[in-house]
């Protein structure tokens, strides 16, 4: 970003060769554009711009206009803008005095009770100003007022009371219906170890995650139905699968290297000054950084700085059987992640599909592993 203060004055007059040349003898000047015989242009620190106006007058030069930029222009704007200043004031005022009270709440862990019963009951008995609000009395009152609670925990974050609640587990909670064993994986039995229960499957049956494997019932001597805990074990071989994605023709996306900046600073949210180098990329990314710029400054001054990366696509071209082992490989690695015991692992073998412009490597490496039951 350009921090750099000056003043652009614009100016009519006679001889001004003469007087460019007298007042840089005292004052840095640049960026001098001369646009008629008569009018010129040129910049100098902003901080020596009332020792160039005072000069350019009692030569008697027309000053057709004075322009500031930078950093110490736009501060002294603010700084002299008595509106902003007792808004500032008042706004800090107001959250201040607001900062005071509890605003919401927020309940978590509750099941049968009521968020809104809870709420209305803290509201009632309790303040809400920080100062004089006991959590260890709030606690207490939410356990003696519902018994549903087995323990409860209060803190305050911000203007927020956070109320975490633990209910009591009722004997049908504790011991339920019982459930079924279910598969955690795709494979094919190989063996079954029943305990208790019905068997919905057998070797040889190919099975997918989530298929039911024991029920938990089973049919006695009289052909009633009764209901028992589902207990056993089931073993497969575990079919690991990943894939690789080969494609002869595609396009590539990097950075070229050429950067764009922009920066925006703000106060309160508003924003009181930008600048941005001029841009002509086509295709760009965005990457973002917030800096605060309070060193030094009474006031929270942020900067929000935005950088444009140009891109550029390139049409790359490969062909399959140059690179088929790096993405059998690549595969290989992916099915891999999916395996959970590596010791397992009794066969493994890799499918080529080709289709317009396409090779798909698919890699299956098979385990044998326990999916339901007893761990």
């Amino acid at each position: 970003m350009n921090f750099k203060n000056q003043t652009k004055f614009h100016i009519h007059g006679l001889n001004q060769e003469k007087l460019l040349s007298d007042l840089c003898k005292t004052v840095s000047l640049n960026e001098i554009e001369r646009k008629e015989k008569n009018e010129t242009t040129f910049e100098c620190s902003y901080f020596e711009y009332k020792k160039v106006e005072k000069f350019l007058k009692n030569r008697n030069v027309k000053i057709v206009s004075i322009k500031h930029s930078g950093l110490a222009y736009n501060l002294k704007k603010i700084l002299t803008s008595y509106g902003l200043i007792l808004a500032v004031l008042l706004f800090s005022v107001f959250y201040f005095v607001q900062n005071q009270f509890i605003l919401q709440y927020e309940i978590n862990g509750v099941d049968r009770l009521s968020e809104v019963e809870v709420v209305d009951f803290v509201k009632e008995n309790f303040s809400r100003q920080k100062n004089k609000i006991s959590i260890d009395e709030i606690e207490f009152g939410l356990v003696d007022e519902f018994e549903e609670i087995s323990f409860v925990s209060c803190m305050i974050k911000g203007q927020t009371l956070v109320i975490n609640i633990k209910e009591k587990l009722w004997p049908d909670e504790m011991y339920g219906e019982f459930a079924p064993i279910i598969s955690q994986k795709d494979g094919k039995i190989t063996g079954i170890n029943l305990i208790s229960g019905t068997a919905k499957v057998k070797v040889g049956d190919l099975v997918q995650k989530g298929d039911v494997l024991i029920e938990p019932y089973t049919i006695d001597a009289s052909g009633e139905l009764k209901n028992v805990e589902a207990k056993g074990e089931i073993f497969a071989e575990v079919y690991n699968e990943g894939s690789c994605d080969h494609y002869q023709t595609y396009i590539q996306v990097d950075r070229t290297g050429r950067v764009v900046e922009q920066n925006d600073i703000s106060l309160f949210g508003l924003l009181i000054y930008s600048f941005k180098e001029d841009m002509n990329f086509q295709m760009y990314e965005v990457e973002y950084e917030d800096l605060d710029l309070t060193n030094n400054l009474f006031l929270p001054f942020k900067m929000r700085k935005t950088i444009y990366y140009e891109l550029e696509e390139k049409i790359i071209s490969s062909e399959f059987e140059d690179v088929k082992e790096e993405y059998i490989a690549k595969a290989k690695e992916n099915a891999l992640e999916n395996c959970d015991n590596y010791d397992t692992i009794i066969d493994e073998f890799y499918t080529l599909r080709h289709l317009s412009g396409v090779t798909i490597v698919n890699y299956c490496i098979i385990t044998s592993e326990q999916i339901g039951g007893i761990e």
